[in-house]
């Protein structure tokens, strides 16, 4: 899914080319996916409304359209954006919805296991749409402290990782992110958060700060088409089996809740006696 970083820079990307446009059609691949807080048709709420605003509320991006409406995507574990140009249409068994835009282009959501969803309701109505109501705490804004991180640390006895995607705590993590801030705190997937010390808590809340600046840095400078998953310079996602980039040991896959969690045994050695001891198996 697009995780914190790649909405980012969706958000710019769609920000510069399609703010402003006019919606002269909207088709529906899907309407699994579909969730519609204001009575019509879709294609009678979206056409010849303008795209006012294009912004990323957590793992959500809100489009803003005329007269007070609004077209919120959470992509969920699937979802993708994609920017079409005229003349280049292509239809896909995975099209959930495609808008086409005044200046011929069209921008296409398609989702191949129909986890996401799609709102079209009154600006009014945002507070009643699912998950964003409950929403955490935006990683990227200025009230995200470290004395704000520490009141959403107390008091938890679930395992770190599970917190950090907790996004009722964090708006929002995801699988990749949680492994590389993992990382680069030295964390174990399975520490539980009140094994923590206050210097680790501390490590951690800059770990958040530094990696999703770094990523979304990389995924800026990269500028590719939205609908690319750039991945290739984590350091410890989808590496397993891989050695580690700081000490050369392997990295491993662990099980942690319903996820599979990427770590180094070395660099984030666990704090507690474990089924398997990655650091004494061989390479």
């Amino acid at each position: 899914m697009p995780e914190l970083p790649d909405l980012v820079h969706i958000e710019a990307v769609l920000a510069r080319t399609v703010c402003g446009l006019r919606i002269v059609e909207a088709r529906v691949g899907d309407p699994v996916v579909l969730r519609l807080m204001v009575p019509g048709p879709l294609s009678a709420l979206l056409v010849n409304k303008r795209i006012t605003q294009v912004k990323r509320i957590g793992q959500f991006l809100r489009f803003s359209l005329e007269g007070e409406l609004v077209l919120v995507v959470n992509a969920m574990l699937t979802g993708r954006y994609s920017l079409v140009s005229e003349g280049k249409r292509r239809g896909s068994a995975n099209l959930i919805l495609a808008l086409r835009l005044e200046s011929g282009m069209e921008l296409h959501y398609a989702d191949e296991t129909r986890m996401g969803k799609i709102y079209v309701a009154e600006a009014r109505q945002m507070a009643e749409i699912t998950g964003l109501r409950d929403l955490g705490m935006d990683l990227l804004s200025p009230e995200f402290t470290l004395p704000r991180f520490r009141q959403l640390w107390t008091g938890r006895r679930d395992q770190v990782r599970q917190f950090l995607l907790d996004k009722t705590a964090l708006a929002s993590i995801g699988n990749a992110y949680a492994d590389e801030i993992l990382f680069a705190a030295k964390v174990h997937p399975k520490t539980f958060c009140h094994q923590l010390r206050p210097a680790d808590v501390e490590r951690l809340f800059a770990a958040i700060r530094d990696t999703l600046a770094w990523a979304i840095h990389e995924i800026e400078t990269r500028d590719e088409p939205i609908e690319s998953k750039v991945r290739d310079f984590l350091r410890v996602r989808s590496r397993a089996g891989q050695p580690c980039s700081v000490c050369g040991t392997v990295i491993r896959r662990v099980r942690v809740g319903r996820d599979d969690a990427c770590f180094c045994p070395a660099c984030q050695p666990t704090s507690r006696k474990l089924f398997v001891d990655f650091s004494k198996l061989p390479g």
